[in-house]
């Protein structure tokens, strides 16, 4: 006969592993890889106000970086590298 297993949702539990200093460093290091990947025209900034998870963004840093990004697709390309 089989076992009867009972699994429960711990929603604080996700936050805490999802918003820890691991977690974090990760994305970190994903989203400066993915700046330096598309080139001295793009930049990566951490999230500050993100109530569940880690985050950051990548973006242009000057208007050169858009023109890139808008003519060349140079981020789109890097996050895929």
């Amino acid at each position: 006969m089989g076992v009867k297993v009972t699994i429960e949702h711990n929603g604080k539990g996700w936050i805490d592993i999802f918003k820890s200093a691991g977690m974090q460093a990760a994305v970190d290091d994903a989203g400066e890889q993915i700046a330096a990947n598309a080139g001295e025209h793009f930049r990566y900034d951490p999230a500050t106000h993100s109530r569940f998870t880690a985050g950051g963004f990548v973006g242009a840093d000057d208007i050169e970086g858009a023109y890139e990004e808008a003519e060349d697709k140079v981020l789109t390309k890097a996050v895929h590298r």
